[in-house]
């Protein structure tokens, strides 16, 4: 009715979330509230995703994160899918944090493959570069 939005039995984990994300203080008690301890998010909404209902806020300025829902058919499927985005998110992160990357799965073999095709093409006898190629 007046704009507010209580939720109880939150996770601890979820407070230390959500007031990082809106610059908020986590209060125990309600007396001497003051404006210092609020915290602010552009938007704020209730979603329901299937049968689960979540708490949206977005547009925060203290917010260094972000929340990705994974839905389908099993769980064995989910469990996957998160492991995959895991994983991927682990080499984005590893990358912008260091200047040099190693390159690997067949990488080195398939510049090698690169270049030995360059060098037999433009370099060898046309008559003998067949064979090369091939073996390329």
């Amino acid at each position: 009715d007046k704009n507010v939005f209580c939720a109880g039995r939150v996770d601890e984990n979820d407070l230390i979330r959500t007031s990082k994300a809106t610059g908020a203080s986590i209060q125990t008690t309600l007396n001497n509230l003051s404006v210092d301890v609020l915290g602010t998010c552009g938007v704020f909404e209730e979603v329901q995703i299937g049968s689960e209902r979540y708490n949206m806020f977005t547009d925060c300025k203290s917010a260094k994160t972000c929340t990705i829902v994974l839905r389908g058919g099993g769980q064995q499927f989910i469990d996957e899918s998160e492991r995959s985005l895991h994983d991927a998110i682990m080499i984005v992160r590893r990358a912008t944090k260091c200047n040099t990357i190693l390159p690997g799965a067949g990488a080195i073999e398939m510049l090698l493959s690169t270049y030995l095709l360059h060098y037999s093409l433009n370099t060898i006898n046309p008559t003998d570069s067949v064979n090369h190629v091939n073996f390329v």
